[in-house]
């Protein structure tokens, strides 16, 4: 099998480039209310990043309609681009209409200059995305949930509010799944004694669960 390739974005690049950099986003997700209790943003955050998400896919297909195939989304505040468009100038153009909107920190812009993709290419993507996440959770050495993953292209884009520990085995469970072509860690990185605590679950009663617990496990 062919071995995929490896890139790390760290904190201090990206914090060097929120205002110049672009950043990629693909596949679909189902969202249960164990996996945005697992998340560490807020809920306020949550709920900016999908307003974030729509509004500006919805500026992009406004603009460009069908010479723009622009998958958009947002973590943290941090806007990802992929997708497919017509040229260059098309491609300039989605990344400054995401960098304008209100409240983006940064920006990362993979969308290529290629025809759209097909419908069997992005089943492909979904499935390879799921697939990680399938792995992730198999793999028992981290919180599955607190790890956005994102395919494009074959391609694996990997975000999230993470130790060192814990991006590390991510980007090594994605790496080694069979189909993955490249992986970008896009990682927000944080001490263990640093990171937020998650929200208490609702069980079926109506009573509050523990929250669970983030600290990945050792190998």
């Amino acid at each position: 099998m062919k071995k995929s390739v490896l890139i790390s974005v760290t904190a201090g690049v990206l914090a060097s480039t929120l205002l110049n950099a672009c950043f990629p986003i693909v596949a679909g997700t189902m969202v249960t209310s164990a996996l945005v209790a697992a998340d560490r943003r807020s809920s306020g955050i949550l709920l900016e990043d999908k307003e974030l998400a729509i509004r500006i896919g919805n500026r992009i297909s406004a603009k460009y309609g069908d010479d723009a195939h622009i998958n958009v989304s947002s973590f943290n505040r941090i806007v990802l681009l992929t997708g497919e468009v017509k040229n260059e100038e098309v491609r300039a153009g989605v990344e400054k209409i995401a960098k304008d909107a209100e409240n983006v920190r940064s920006v990362v812009n993979e969308s290529a200059i290629a025809i759209t993709s097909s419908i069997s290419d992005r089943t492909r993507d979904t499935y390879l995305a799921e697939k990680i996440r399938a792995h992730f959770i198999t793999d028992g050495h981290f919180q599955a949930n607190v790890v956005s993953t994102v395919v494009e292209r074959q391609e694996v884009f990997l975000m999230g509010i993470v130790t060192p520990a814990e991006g590390e085995e991510a980007a090594r469970v994605a790496s080694n799944t069979s189909g993955v072509a490249r992986v970008v860690k896009l990682f927000e990185y944080v001490e263990p004694s640093k990171l937020p605590p998650l929200p208490a679950v609702q069980d079926s009663a109506g009573q509050k669960a523990p929250a669970p617990i983030s600290s990945p496990q050792s190998n």
